[in-house]
Order: structure tokens, then C-alpha cells, then sequence
């Protein structure tokens, strides 16, 4: 993967990084109510890539803080059990990928979300509701 770009991310107390290199599948901002519940915000950019671009930094596997916790049938959540930030996803639905919340990726970055997810479960009260016109 040699000149693609490299992107570098961590928890809040930095314990877990991960990187990916290359272009992501995309980036998106997801509303869906497994997301605001798990992060406690009306939504999650993350970047999805290929497990294949990502890699697990600086810890071997049996002393790494990062953890998972099963969130649905079919899928789990990666955080930091130092720290508590949750910043993996990966499903059964999507194989094949992993997805990094965008928000503890090293900037600057051209990771910019250029679609919503799961619009229909947006909340009434959150400002990202669509405009009514009069």
C-alpha cells in the first residue's frame, strides 16, 4: 500500500490506536438508535474500510485494553476498558469491514461524512431534523 494515505486514530487516553491506510469505503454520519444510545449523541461519523486496511497498533493482542461488547444479534462494539471511549464497530451485516468512529482520528483529516445512515430513526429533538417549509 505503498504512497496511500495513512490514518492514525486513538481512545481518549490513548491506550487503543488503530490505523487504516487507503481510501475508506465511505464516511457517514449514522443516526440510527443503536448508535446515539451507544455514544450518547444524536450521531457517529465513522469511516468504514476493509479489515484488511486496518490495523490494531502498538499492542499485542492478549494485553490490549481494546474490548468488545456484543450491542445486537449481529453486531459488537470495540472500547477502551481503561478509558471507556468507544471508537470500533463491526457486524455480520457489513463482513468484511471494520468501522472507526471519526471523532478520535488523528487531525487534520479529509474524513468527511457525504451521506446519513439510517435517517428515518432520526429523533424529533435533535437540530439535524430537515427544515419544514411553511
Amino acid at each position: 500500500m505503498s504512497g496511500e494515505h495513512r490514518y492514525e486514530g486513538s481512545c481518549m487516553c490513548g491506550s487503543v490506536r488503530f490505523s487504516f491506510s487507503g481510501t475508506p469505503l465511505f464516511v457517514a454520519d449514522c443516526v440510527c438508535e443503536s448508535c446515539r444510545r451507544a455514544h450518547g449523541a444524536s450521531a457517529v461519523c465513522w469511516a468504514g474500510v476493509k479489515t484488511a486496511q486496518f490495523r490494531l497498533e502498538d499492542s499485542p493482542a492478549e494485553k490490549t485494553q481494546l474490548k468488545w461488547y456484543r450491542s445486537s444479534e449481529a453486531s459488537e462494539r470495540g472500547f477502551c476498558s481503561a478509558c471507556g471511549t468507544r471508537v470500533l464497530f463491526r457486524s455480520e451485516k457489513w463482513p468484511g469491514e471494520i468501522h472507526m468512529a471519526v471523532a478520535f482520528m488523528e487531525t487534520p483529516h479529509d474524513l468527511v461524512a457525504t451521506r446519513v445512515d439510517f435517517r428515518e430513526e432520526l429523533p424529533a429533538w435533535t437540530a439535524m431534523q430537515p427544515k419544514q417549509s411553511d
